[in-house]
């Protein structure tokens, strides 16, 4: 692992940061690798506006494998609704950049506003599963609670359909499919 600072931001870089974007750049075009990469950049740069507005301190920024994770002391240093507001700037950003790009840069445009409505799905490991788990986790009532489930339940079943129909069909790309599998498998194992 890389590890340098740029002024109070320690920065790791992972071996399987390097890895898969080597695997990217082999199989794939590499200015949608570039431009994805980008739109990821805006989507921690989203998150990081908004916990310096909450005065989040952010110890580390790790490129690994599975993205970019922004490192703070503590897990919760800010109420449930500032967390919130964190969690949906990192989407927020994607979508702006949508709007400010899509009639010049339209791959830009359209891979920052894919990035955008990924990471707003609810599961767990995504901003959008974060948000929902906030919504209810102080929930003490047992039909909140299995309304939690049952969304969880009925995304994990969708995403299953979506692997099948897209292998089907054959409209999608390995990298998608093995995505997809992947949170499948974390949701249901993790």
């Amino acid at each position: 692992m890389l590890e340098f600072t740029i002024k109070d931001y320690k920065i790791k870089l992972s071996f399987s940061f390097f890895a898969v974007l080597a695997v990217l750049f082999f199989i794939g075009d590499n200015f949608a690798v570039i431009t994805a990469l980008l739109c990821c950049f805006m989507h921690e740069f989203g998150h990081m506006l908004m916990m310096h507005r909450f005065s989040v301190p952010i110890n580390e920024i790790m490129l690994y494998g599975g993205g970019i994770k922004l490192v703070s002391e503590t897990d919760r240093l800010y109420d449930k609704k500032s967390e919130i507001y964190v969690l949906l700037a990192g989407a927020g950003v994607n979508m702006l950049c949508f709007f400010i790009f899509k009639g010049l840069l339209t791959q830009l445009a359209y891979t920052s506003l894919i990035l955008g409505l990924f990471n707003l799905l609810p599961f767990k490991y995504f901003d959008g599963g974060r948000v929902l788990k906030l919504i209810f986790e102080d929930s003490v009532s047992v039909s909140m609670n299995a309304a939690y489930k049952v969304i969880r339940s009925v995304l994990i079943l969708v995403t299953i359909c979506v692997i099948i129909m897209i292998i089907y069909k054959g409209i999608a790309n390995i990298s998608l499919i093995i995505t997809l599998i992947y949170i499948v498998i974390s949701e249901i194992l993790l």
